[in-house]
């Protein structure tokens, strides 16, 4: 290992589980170079309804077991902890941030000043601020402006969005993670870790749905111009699809989760009907046989019912037809064969799987599976703040990877 390197912890509390990402900077790391990843855990969630902790200790065991985990992997001790947020606790509102620039040249200062004054919103009591991302700037009149730096101008404005979470929610999170031996540094909204780890300049220049589904919901975040143009969650996720294995096959939800990963298909033309599968029976020891494309069937029917509402989502927000990128796929509700198939026929678009890889180094593979996609994105996320040192470095380092996301606090 690297002398003075920083040791970054991204940890992704889940509804079924808990994902921890540790990963190496080194000093004198630029946004260009790698990030190394040196550590993973997993672990069953503890404690959880959906997105809420509803029991505390059960939340910091699951939390512990899952960065002990990625720390045996790497051999050192995490120096900090990157939470995520579920978007379900998540509200986005616009506000705008001018300020006069007196016919000079624009400086980082301007920059610095027009994001302050863009975030200063009211915040309600039971919110808290997490994220102020500008969308884009205008100088003297004239928008789409990614970077300003080194224009003359009288006038600098910034089109800013923020986000706030629920405060409660943000508490507990950190309760635990700080409970389980750790300590919180910031929070991170789950899909914006994710397009961190997924997308590239490219995809957010051309219009790009990252659409995620989790064990308790699906989130959805659409890019375009490089902008953030919707984000969404709807409440069906991994689970329901879980419970209608459990129900049509008539066997409890931890055998419908195993036949589910083990056997199951997103298509149901896609497996042989003669297959057969052992499943229990009503009886201690009784088993009995189903068929496989019974299973694909009810996979099938739910998962094309959750990716219809993202469809219906993506219509009413006028968007789907700015995807020139089209589909990436996320979330351990996707790691199921077939799933990108039976998406493309729903969207009629270019879909991908969502693996993160790109912009990493070290132990690659074993992040190598949507499940991971947010754990990686928060690592990757520490390690710019953290080598930034500064609200300016910050937003000049987040610039360089992408231009997507300007992050002040």
């Amino acid at each position: 290992m690297i002398a003075g390197s920083a040791v970054i912890a991204g940890v992704d509390v889940g509804s079924t589980k808990t994902c921890a990402v540790i990963a190496e900077s080194p000093p004198g790391r630029e946004a260009g170079d790698p990030l190394g990843v040196i550590g993973v855990g997993v672990s069953p969630a503890g404690g959880m309804n959906g997105p809420a902790i509803t029991n505390l200790e059960a939340a910091t065991t699951s939390v512990r077991q899952a960065l002990q985990e990625a720390e045996r992997m790497s051999g050192r001790e995490a120096d900090g902890v990157f939470i995520s947020v579920p978007s379900a606790y998540v509200e986005t509102s616009r506000s705008r941030g001018v300020v006069a620039v007196s016919g000079a040249e624009i400086t980082p200062t301007h920059v610095r000043r027009v994001q302050e004054v863009g975030q200063a919103v009211p915040v309600p009591p039971d919110r808290q601020l997490i994220h102020a991302i500008c969308q884009e700037y205008s100088v003297d009149g004239r928008g789409g402006i990614q970077d300003p730096v080194g224009m003359m101008a009288t006038r600098l404005e910034a089109d800013v969005s923020v986000v706030t979470a629920d405060s409660a929610a943000c508490r507990d999170l950190a309760k635990a993670v700080d409970r389980a031996g750790y300590r919180a540094e910031e929070f991170v909204i789950a899909p914006l870790a994710s397009g961190l780890s997924l997308l590239d300049d490219g995809d957010r220049d051309a219009g790009v749905a990252l659409i995620e589904i989790g064990g308790a919901s699906t989130d959805v975040l659409v890019y375009g111009g490089k902008r953030m143009l919707h984000v969404a969650t709807m409440p069906w996720g991994g689970s329901a699809i879980t419970r209608d294995v459990a129900r049509g096959l008539g066997v409890p939800e931890d055998e419908a989760c195993r036949l589910k990963e083990n056997h199951g298909s997103a298509r149901r033309s896609a497996v042989d009907p003669e297959e057969q599968l052992e499943v229990s029976g009503p009886s201690l020891g009784a088993g009995r046989r189903v068929s496989r494309e019974l299973l694909a069937h009810i996979i099938e029917q739910r998962l094309d019912e959750i990716l219809g509402l993202v469809y219906d989502e993506l219509e009413e927000a006028g968007v789907r037809d700015r995807l020139g990128a089209g589909i990436v796929l996320a979330g351990g509700g996707v790691c199921t064969p077939q799933t990108v198939e039976l998406a493309r026929s729903v969207f009629n678009l270019p879909v991908r799987l969502g693996v993160p890889g790109s912009g990493l180094s070290g132990a690659t593979n074993a992040v190598a599976t949507p499940v991971y996609a947010t754990g990686v994105g928060l690592a990757m996320y520490g390690s710019l703040q953290r080598r930034s040192g500064s609200l300016a470095g910050a937003t000049r380092a987040i610039a360089r990877v992408g231009g997507w996301i300007r992050d002040f606090f």
